[in-house]
């Protein structure tokens, strides 16, 4: 292996190693808040869920005209809170398969060198 070679490795062997020391805290803050932004999610679905139960108590007491386009308001809230949910679930799926991929390179590089 020619001098200039050997050069390209170790400066491409260096760069992988500070983009992997760069980029894994930023994943692992990245997926803690995707965690908490999914739990605090489930916790609105809930919230809405529980509204929706009481919506009807109310409106199965009352005349609907009057109440339905609240319930209308929320049931598209459940909706999209359900969408936005399965694009966290990918999001963060996508953020762990980063994380594993740039820890399973790091390990490659420590083996190498």
């Amino acid at each position: 292996m020619e001098p200039n070679e050997r050069l390209d490795l170790i400066d491409k062997d260096k760069f992988s190693k500070g983009l992997i020391t760069l980029l894994t805290p930023v994943i692992e803050e990245m997926d803690s808040r995707i965690v908490a932004v999914k739990a605090s999610q489930l916790e609105l679905n809930k919230e809405i869920e529980r509204l929706l139960a009481e919506l009807q108590l109310f409106v199965d007491a009352t005349e609907q005209s009057t109440i339905q386009p609240s319930i209308q308001k929320l049931i598209s809230a459940t909706k999209k809170l359900a969408t936005t949910n399965v694009t966290l679930k990918t999001v963060h799926d996508r953020v762990e398969k980063m994380y594993a991929q740039l820890g399973k390179e790091g390990k490659e590089k420590e083996t190498v060198t």
